[in-house]
């Protein structure tokens, strides 16, 4: 006689090309409910009867929500798993897409946003979880990088198609097309997703544990500087998304249509910083690679920022020097997030979910701050827009500097 105990030992589930394409498609749900748009804002502030800065508080409340609604879904992932929580957002993000495209209103489609925002984020928080439920350090951040070379086809892509859609089937088709990449997602989801929460972590959804937990990352120097350093790089790409529409299309007349070739452009950098990152961390680390990268958005963000300042007061620079200044600072995002990210996350195995929750409460939060003022500031002129980009560059430098230091 004799008995058996693989039936109660499930395989665990493996970081497989299928699995990390999966979770790059959930990551990317960002870019793409932000960039697809980005060429119908000033459409949409004419159509709706709104100002620039009405219609660039649907981007801001986007990323507020994106950021607000990652201290549950992480704590949820923990408590409940990866694989529901997941399938839950993806599910309301289709309905609230859908309610974007029927807005009447610029407070309306506000609104709409903010929920959508609600509803996207679960997947991309959980889909760098389930990195780290998967994968260690120089793994992770190797698996991130490929991550963020294939959702960088998102934002290089959206745009252009964008504003094709804008052109021929106008901006509330925009969303239409979003609820359905979410029906897309849902159903990949549901069949070729599994769940990767160890039992043995999961925690419980406490709030006296949930503060505990937060408390815990807060108090580490360390770790809120790897989360403040991504975080101001986000902040100069929010920056530059929420004052490239207008700044080129109003100010410089850049077609809609020819938006996307600018931005697309940014995009490429983008990528190939992402696959030199994926081939050499394993050579140089993350950590040796994130302090030499953070001098890029140091030196373009306070170049830019003078030159815009220059061009804003006197018109004597023109556009394309300044765009010049813009790419090193955005392509420098895919060698400074995932390194970043994969070295904060890799001391809180236990709590990967609330962890990843934070950092994307912080990158979101202060990106969409940073996005507002921009918006709220724009003057017709590129100098908001290079001013905040040339702070979050700096600030970016210095929390890796003097919070980080030679931790590693």
């Amino acid at each position: 006689m004799t008995t058996t105990a693989e039936p109660a030992t499930k395989i665990r589930p493996t970081l497989t090309p299928v699995l990390l394409s999966l979770l790059a498609l959930l990551s990317a749900f960002t870019p793409l409910s932000i960039d697809l748009y980005l060429p119908a804002l000033p459409v949409i502030a004419v159509d709706l009867h709104g100002t620039a800065g009405d219609i660039q508080l649907t981007l801001s409340a986007f990323m507020l929500a994106f950021g607000f609604g990652q201290i549950f879904y992480g704590p949820a992932g923990d408590r409940f798993g990866r694989r529901p929580v997941i399938l839950g957002g993806l599910a309301i993000y289709v309905l609230t897409s859908i309610g974007c495209a029927f807005a009447l209103e610029a407070s309306h489609l506000v609104l709409a946003r903010f929920l959508q925002g609600l509803a996207a984020c679960g997947g991309v928080v959980l889909a760098r979880t389930m990195v780290r439920d998967l994968a260690e350090r120089d793994q992770a951040a190797r698996a991130m990088s490929l991550m963020m070379a294939c959702t960088s086809i998102a934002p290089m892509m959206a745009p252009l198609i964008g504003g094709q859609i804008l052109w021929f089937l106008g901006w509330r088709a925009v969303f239409w097309t979003l609820a359905l990449i979410g029906v897309v997602a849902l159903a990949m989801s549901y069949f070729w997703l599994p769940e990767t929460l160890r039992p043995e972590y999961r925690q419980p959804l406490v709030v006296s544990s949930i503060l505990k937990r937060f408390g815990e990352l807060l108090r580490h120097r360390a770790f809120m500087g790897y989360a403040f350093t991504t975080s101001f790089m986000f902040s100069a790409l929010l920056s530059f998304i929420s004052g490239s529409p207008f700044v080129f299309i109003e100010k410089y007349g850049i077609a809609p249509r020819n938006y996307g070739l600018i931005f697309g452009g940014m995009i490429v950098f983008m990528t190939i910083g992402s696959l030199l990152n994926a081939r050499f961390v394993r050579l140089l680390g993350p950590d040796k690679i994130l302090r030499v990268a953070v001098y890029a958005p140091l030196l373009s963000g306070i170049s830019s920022m003078v030159l815009g300042q220059v061009e804003a007061r006197y018109g004597t620079i023109g556009m394309w020097p300044i765009v010049a200044c813009f790419a090193p600072q955005i392509a420098t995002i895919s060698l400074i997030g995932p390194n970043a990210m994969a070295l904060a996350l890799q001391r809180y195995p236990h709590m990967a979910g609330t962890a990843s929750s934070l950092m994307g409460v912080m990158q979101f939060g202060l990106g969409a701050l940073f996005g507002a003022i921009v918006g709220q500031t724009y003057d017709g002129t590129i100098g908001p827009m290079t001013l905040a980009m040339g702070v979050a560059g700096i600030l970016c430098f210095l929390s890796n500097r003097v919070l980080v230091g030679n931790r590693s």
